[in-house]
């Protein structure tokens, strides 16, 4: 069967149509998603127009910051960190990712005994592993101080507080 020149041309005009759509389609929706989060923050030296990333420090010198998701992929996060001690600019921080259809995942590195430890925790504050739970308890202040800037921030709100990280939820009521 022989194509005509005319049906190759159809074809790849659908294929350039649907690749500008999603593309059209995804950078919109991130806009949308991600903008409220970094609005009033300064761009950071590292953004660019296809990974915007934004930055805030406060009076209390709480360092925050917005990362929108990379190309064609729908995880960006909202970071909160403890302000730097002396010369040692890592800290603690909290990690947020916001889910493309509502409700969040949150993530802390917490430092003890020259060690860093990255831990899913839930928005209450508690360790999603038990495992790690004990770690969790020692650094509640911390933990805690942490969410409560980033409600302050964001002004964050809970869809489905109840669910583990993961979840999927398909038809949200």
């Amino acid at each position: 069967m022989k194509l005509s020149k005319k049906t190759i041309i159809r074809a790849a005009l659908l294929i350039l149509a649907l690749f500008l759509l999603v593309n059209a389609a995804w950078y919109v929706w991130r806009m949308v998603k991600y903008g409220p989060y970094s609005a009033g923050m300064d761009e950071n030296p590292v953004s660019s127009w296809l990974v915007p990333r934004y930055f805030h420090t406060d009076a209390e010198r709480y360092d925050y910051s917005v990362k929108y998701p990379d190309y064609l992929t729908f995880t960006g996060n909202l970071c909160v960190g403890l302000p730097a001690e002396g010369d040692d600019p890592f800290t603690d921080f909290l990690v947020i990712w916001p889910k493309a259809f509502g409700g969040y995942e949150y993530g802390v590195s917490l430092r003890e005994d020259d060690a860093e430890y990255q831990i899913y925790i839930r928005a209450d504050g508690s360790a999603v592993r038990p495992e790690d739970q004990a770690l969790v308890d020692r650094h509640q202040q911390t933990v805690e101080a942490l969410l409560q800037r980033a409600e302050e921030m964001w002004d964050l709100k809970e869809s489905y507080p109840d669910l583990p990280v993961g979840f999927c939820m398909k038809n949200p009521i």
